[in-house]
């Protein structure tokens, strides 16, 4: 584990859903700044209804701490700033008539003074490497440009975590390296959810392997994958 200061802290985290499911069994979970930790297990196995929690989207029972400040209704404008969320499809984020646009969404929405919104719009669209695309149109964009334009568009925000999932879907080979290659360039935490092992090797520090609404072990990528025979 690292010794950086936590970023998430999760404590004993259940959640049941309505029809009686405990999806989450007592969680306990900690996200080092600047570190990458892969989030592994079956379909149901609890990994997205963790992440669900830690935006305020689901509450159940336990602790947790985002940014140094535990999560609560009056608490959760400051965590949804500290977190920004990258969607398995880019179309649910993208809906603007220009690239330029969509990135300054965020900014605008917060209210920002425009030579700041401007200021963030350049800035996230030269971290991921699409400057050029600014003004064009999102629907006219390949999948990997896409995916890498809504990472403009929360790292406008300047958030402290991101999370994400299954963030290579829909990619080819090329787009797919462009992307671990802007992901492994930035310094944010990051939680990443995925099936592709690959994808975990290249940029997960660590992994976590839900099984049946728990953490059923830790370690590197390898070591899961070995251990539970996951490929």
């Amino acid at each position: 584990m690292s010794e950086k200061r936590p970023v998430v802290r999760v404590r004993n985290l259940r959640f049941r859903y309505p029809d009686g499911v405990e999806a989450l069994g007592g969680v306990d979970f900690d996200l080092a700044a600047g570190e990458t930790v892969a989030l592994l297990g079956a379909n149901g196995s609890g990994k997205t209804t963790f992440l669900l929690h830690l935006v305020g989207l689901l509450r159940g029972e336990g602790e947790i701490e985002i940014c140094g400040r535990g999560l609560a209704s009056d608490t959760l404008g400051y965590v949804r700033e500290k977190i920004g969320v990258l969607f398995q499809d880019s179309d649910d984020q993208l809906f603007m008539p220009t690239v330029a646009e969509d990135v300054a969404f965020g900014p605008r929405n917060a209210q920002m003074p425009a030579e700041e919104v401007e200021r963030r719009v350049a800035n996230g669209l030269a971290e991921v490497s699409v400057a050029d695309l600014r003004d064009r149109a999102p629907h006219h964009l390949s999948a990997g440009q896409k995916r890498r334009v809504a990472l403009a568009g929360l790292l406008a925000l300047e958030p402290e975590i991101l999370l994400l999932d299954e963030p290579a879907t829909f990619l080819d080979p090329p787009s797919r390296q462009e992307l671990v290659d802007v992901l492994r360039s930035l310094s944010h935490a990051q939680i990443l959810v995925t099936h592709d092992m690959e994808l975990a090797r290249a940029l997960a520090d660590r992994a976590v392997f839900f099984e049946r609404g728990k953490v059923a072990a830790e370690g590197s990528v390898d070591e899961l994958a070995e251990r539970f025979r996951w490929r």
